[in-house]
């Protein structure tokens, strides 16, 4: 029987020996949380209590915990509010100095991750590395004696640093990262011998490609090849570790982590299972954080994966939800899902920094699945790919997967031959896959060959390789590549339509078709369609490049600085809104006539989020991922607007975030999942009323709030830019705009970008002024602005209420709240709405009497009554100036000059 009121708790400063059941330990010391994952799985297991909290605080691994079909149901959360750690790596301490900056500890056999105050550390290599230059560090190959091999090298013919390498023999632990010719793909293996005479490096296993002469190389993990702060490597004659740190206080202080697990986390035959607001950290290069094994119906949310190989891993495992987790520094890649894994939806992930060691991976990796959403993810620098689908033969096919909204920055960094979404199509079946709404900018391109580095080298936006059939590709924004926007390479029945793409490199086009000659028949080309696509050309290169193209059909593509393939292509300008700022909204009006639309610019890089949040401990649920006690947050919102939550307005709300994240969605909607919905925070900006504010972002953006959110968030903020513009209070300041909007904000806010401003339209409504001019509707609102507005569109529009408050005239009539607020009517408004109105004070000032007891003052202000009673405010009542015509006249030396009204705003 499920207890769904009760829960087990672990903490750091926990006891296994304890019940588990208190959230912290009792004040004498003799009961409290556990102190292990595994203890709490073990009490799970034993009772009816579905669900464990876990503390803040690092917990040091020493096995993986496995959950298995006895742990249906469970979840483990993190305890709201705080950041558990779960960690793979060992700290080791001790460390001293040896000279040269060195420092090392005693410890067992280290391999290439070391962190060190959660830092990612260089493992010692051959070669001049230096980060952010991806060309650096490696040496050029020679192919073994016999030929290319899979399990031997030659080092360069004339380098000498190598040779003296070679000279000084194989290290234990000494390691060889090789890349072919293409950089195709990396391999990481150990080194079995070298022969310094033949300049041959022999490896303990093959690799994947045979290595031809032109390709790169870096041996790694011996401590003579330290160079840098920041390297570290193996001593094996010594049995230390040594490091040169960056900060050695740090390091002394801290120590430095080895990671020892390459799995913290295993689900193996288990379905119901919540993990949420955990961190994964500190595990091997080669190891997946967490794994899914034949498990089903589990839903992974809220986590980060940091510092880790790979972060997890699915084989088996179908209809699970892997959404608005962060990962990010990975040795590795970031999600797999492989042979037999299908109906998974992998969503609002924020993913960066991958490839970290290996680089031939993706943010998000597909092989032999079937109905798998990979929707809203935001997938930033990675050396290969963003997406990669891979059907490499009949049991790796990839069918009726949809990949959508993603948002894939700086892709192919340090390969070439790839794409930022790639599908590879050797098993020749119809996929019925859809690629669309994705947002692409970037696509690198690296290789060698025998006359050195190839830079921009095949690299494509959209690449579907070696005969990858039926696929939708369709309202993609494409930006930089190296090749090519989209390439078909020996497909069939794809169609390619409703994308936009800006070509910016004379190598560059927007379609490549192409054959596969080595794949016989099947590789020729079939019924591929181009149509609809709107492309922009700054270098006047045709935009396509067909190699034996097949039977297609490209027209009726939208066009500017190139001319068409066909007389159904049409050549217009103006086709973005502003492209020099970044809006590549549609622009041309000849866009209609070809059937094209704009893009949902807005869904880009995120999704709603399903999975419920972490429940309050005691807040009552019954286990299974059904979340009770808590509210989805798919179409709901966290801000008093009722709008749907939007990741970037969560970030623009909080300058910790943006500080933290900047304008990238899937990390505010991870941290939102993982944490900020446990603290309270809620979404405070409003996108569309900040673009309402400033006339300059409304030119720009529009009605696109993520654009709006993303400028504050990069510009705004720092430029000191605020929301004035208060839509209610604009709905209420016309009875045309009340009548059709009511208190529909966004309406509002949309209608006066669009519109309003145009027209001349204004803010005139004065919320706090409108209450004061009712004492019902003080008594009942205060000085809640917002409760007035509405009443006034719902309600006092009706009634015929108006507004005939004058603060102006208030502070006129009062000396002391004159002397005390000046002019400030705001002020004014409030003092009546909390004290004025109790005290009983007069809210009337005769400016007419006083403008004819003032001819100077009313020569001066025009006979304006306002800026009669703005005079006396600042002026008049210091002078003594006469209220009425009755009063003796002034003295010519007590009338301010024209500069002091023209000051004042009354001259």
């Amino acid at each position: 029987m499920t207890d769904t009121q009760q829960a087990f708790y672990v903490a750091t400063n926990g006891n296994d020996s304890w019940s588990g059941r208190l959230a912290a330990p009792n004040a004498d010391g003799t009961d409290g949380p556990f102190a292990t994952l595994e203890r709490a799985q073990s009490a799970m297991r034993a009772t009816g209590i579905r669900d464990t909290y876990v503390r803040g605080g690092t917990y040091a691994m020493a096995r993986t915990v496995t959950l298995t079909g006895a742990d249906n149901g469970v979840r483990i959360m993190a305890y709201p509010g705080e950041t558990p750690v779960f960690s793979g790596g060992e700290r080791v301490g001790g460390f001293t100095a040896i000279g040269g900056g060195l420092y090392a500890a005693p410890t067992s056999t280290t391999g290439l991750d070391l962190f060190i105050g959660g830092v990612r550390q260089k493992v010692a290599q051959t070669g001049d590395w230096n980060a952010g230059d991806a060309k650096s560090g490696w040496s050029v190959l020679e192919a073994a004696a016999g030929g290319a091999s899979k399990t031997s090298l030659r080092i360069g013919a004339g380098d000498g640093a190598m040779a003296a390498v070679l000279a000084a023999g194989v290290q234990p632990g000494m390691m060889v990262q090789t890349f072919d010719t293409e950089r195709l793909s990396d391999n990481i293996v150990g080194v079995a011998s070298v022969d310094a005479g033949s300049r041959t490096v022999n490896f303990t296993q093959g690799v994947k490609y045979a290595l031809r002469s032109g390709g790169t190389y870096r041996l790694l993990n011996d401590d003579a090849f330290i160079r840098d702060a920041g390297e570290f490597a193996w001593q094996a004659e010594t049995g230390r570790l040594v490091v040169k740190p960056q900060d050695p206080g740090t390091l002394l202080a801290q120590g430095a982590v080895v990671p020892r697990l390459g799995t913290l986390l295993a689900l193996n035959g288990a379905s119901g299972v919540t993990l949420q607001g955990l961190t994964f950290a500190d595990t091997t290069w080669d190891g997946s954080a967490l794994t899914l094994t034949n498990s089903s119906g589990n839903s992974i949310a809220g986590n980060r994966f940091v510092d880790a190989g790979t972060a997890m891993t699915l084989t088996g495992s179908s209809g699970n939800v892997i959404e608005a987790n962060r990962l990010e520094h990975l040795g590795a890649g970031g999600i797999k899902v492989a042979y037999g894994s299908n109906g998974n939806r992998i969503s609002a992930n924020s993913i960066a920094g991958i490839g970290e060691v290996l680089k031939d991976v993706a943010g998000i990796q597909l092989y032999g699945t079937s109905g798998t959403l990979v929707s809203g993810n935001d997938i930033r620098n990675s050396p290969r790919y963003g997406i990669s689908i891979k059907n490499w033969d009949g049991a790796t096919v990839n069918t009726d997967t949809v990949v959508e909204y993603n948002r894939i920055y700086d892709s192919m960094t340090e390969t070439a031959d790839g794409g930022a979404i790639e599908m590879l199509g050797r098993s020749n079946v119809d996929t019925r896959t859809t690629i669309r709404g994705n947002d692409i900018r970037n696509v690198g391109g690296l290789a060698t060959d025998g006359s050195g580095w190839l830079d921009r080298q095949k690299s494509f936006g959209i690449y579907l390789d070696d005969m990858a059939n039926g696929v939708a590709v369709r309202d993609n924004f494409i930006q930089n590549t190296g090749w090519a926007s989209v390439f078909i390479h020996g497909g069939d029945s794809n169609s390619v339509t409703n994308n936009f793409a800006t070509l910016s490199n004379p190598r560059e086009r927007f379609i490549r078709l192409e054959w596969v000659p080595s794949a016989g028949n099947i590789g020729l080309l079939s019924n591929n369609s181009v149509t609809g696509n709107v492309i922009s050309s700054s270098t006047g290169v045709d935009y396509w490049e067909f190699w034996t193209p097949g039977s297609y059909t490209v027209t009726n593509n939208l066009l500017q600085g190139v001319r068409g393939l066909t007389g159904g292509d049409t050549v217009s300008s103006g086709l973005f809104a502003n492209p020099a700022a970044g809006d590549f909204r549609l622009g041309s009006g000849a866009a209609a006539g070809l059937g094209i639309h704009d893009l949902d610019w807005a869904r880009m890089g995120s999704a709603p989020l399903t999975v419920p949040g972490i429940p309050s401990p005691g807040a009552g649920s019954g286990g299974g991922g059904s979340g009770g006690g808590t509210t989805p947050a798919t179409g709901t919102s966290t801000a008093s607007s009722g709008q749907a939550f939007s990741p970037l307005a969560y970030i623009a709300s909080y300058g910790d975030l943006s500080a933290a994240f900047g304008a990238n969605a899937a990390a505010g909607a991870a941290h939102y999942a993982a944490m900020g919905r446990a603290e309270g925070r809620t979404v405070t900006f409003d996108p569309l009323a900040y673009i309402a504010s400033y006339g300059d972002l409304a030119n720009a953006f529009g009605t696109n709030g993520d654009a709006g959110a993303a400028h504050y968030i990069t510009m705004g903020r720092a430029e000191g830019r605020a929301v004035s513009f208060d839509p209610l209070a604009y709905a209420a300041s016309y009875g045309d705009l009340a009548a059709a909007f009511g208190t529909d904000r966004t309406s509002a806010e949309i209608h006066y970008i669009t519109m309003g401003r145009g027209e001349g339209r204004t803010v005139s409504f004065d919320p706090l002024a409108y209450l004061a001019s009712y004492g019902d509707l003080a008594a009942a609102f205060g000085t809640d602005r917002t409760s007035a507005e509405i009443h006034y569109i719902t309600n006092g529009r009706g009634e015929g209420r108006t507004v005939t408050f004058n603060p102006t005239a208030y502070l006129a009539a009062n000396s002391d709240l004159a002397a005390a607020f000046g002019t400030d009517t705001t002020r004014a408004e409030l003092h009546y709405l909390t004290n004025g109105r109790t005290e009983g004070r007069t809210t009337g000032f005769n400016a007419s009497g006083y403008l004819a007891a003032n001819a100077d003052v009313a020569a001066a202000t025009g006979g304006d009554l306002t800026a009669a009673m703005r005079h006396y405010i600042v002026f008049g009542r210091l002078e003594g100036r006469a209220l009425s015509p009755a009063s003796a006249p002034r003295a010519a030396a007590m009338i301010p000059d024209s500069g002091m009204l023209a000051a004042a705003g009354m001259g």
